[in-house]
């Protein structure tokens, strides 16, 4: 992906839209985060704003991304590989400074979990996560879901709504139980 895309997945009857965005990934995260650390001060924001849009565009776009989810998400979606230790990845730290940066709820999505995942098995990924994300999140707005895009079926997507509800603040909250009946109904149909 070079560029974010907007796909509209649901609407509900009273007008909500459940709208996800598909965004470039981090690359290279470790720059990445120390370029949108420093894009508030004037050297920051023309290297992030001019020079890299000319010299790097992947890298770029990677930036735009970032801050169109920072004033515009309500969630942040975090798709991360499950067969790496988030402990020895390298580039799990940066992510998370990245996803500091953002200040939204974020949901770790473990992909690539393949489709027999023994419930212990699923549990230690989800610790393994969990403790590492705790380091990061104070106010604990970020959850850990086991999520294989790959296989998934209807039960794994009740899950995902089910997990991202409880993320959702205010009148989010509303809307978002509009677009979980809308979604119950499509489903029976």
């Amino acid at each position: 992906t070079e560029v974010a895309e907007s796909h509209v997945l649901m609407r509900s009857p009273a007008g909500d839209e459940l709208v996800l965005w598909d965004t470039p990934g981090f690359g290279d995260s470790v720059r990445l985060q120390r370029r949108l650390a420093a894009s508030g001060q004037p050297i920051g924001w023309f290297l992030s704003q001019v020079w890299d849009r000319f010299a790097d565009r992947a890298f770029w776009c990677s930036q735009q991304a970032m801050r169109a989810a920072r004033d515009s998400a309500d969630v942040v979606l975090y798709v991360v590989n499950a067969t790496e230790d988030p402990t020895t990845a390298g580039y799990v730290e940066p992510e998370l400074h990245i996803l500091d940066w953002l200040g939204k709820p974020t949901l770790v999505l473990l992909n690539q979990i393949g489709t027999r995942l023994d419930e212990a098995h699923e549990r230690e990924l989800t610790e393994a996560w969990s403790a590492v994300l705790r380091r990061h999140d104070a106010e604990g707005t970020r959850r850990v879901l086991t999520f294989d895009a790959f296989a998934r079926c209807w039960v794994q997507e009740g899950a995902l709504l089910h997990a991202l509800a409880g993320l959702m603040l205010g009148h989010q909250g509303a809307a978002f139980d509009r677009l979980h009946q809308a979604w119950q109904a499509r489903r029976f149909e």
